[in-house]
């Protein structure tokens, strides 16, 4: 990710969505287990926000007063 723009939190929810709709049922409850194919693009879009979510973890309080306002 050197180099390059930070994820806005829509294009991580529109990753995550897009993984979840491969494990959903035709009316749309969740499948008691899925087996899904994602692209090499995919995976690597995961390892990257896997990272991101390491790296903000530690400071979740603080970013919770933040959006709450509190």
């Amino acid at each position: 990710m050197s180099g390059r723009q930070p994820w806005s939190i829509l294009r991580q929810a529109e990753l995550l969505d897009g993984l979840v709709g491969h494990c959903l049922m035709r009316g749309g409850a969740p499948a008691d287990e899925a087996l899904i194919t994602i692209s090499r693009a995919e995976a690597s879009e995961l390892q990257v926000l896997a990272r991101l979510m390491w790296r903000m973890a530690p400071y979740e309080d603080e970013i919770r007063r933040l959006v709450a306002g509190a």
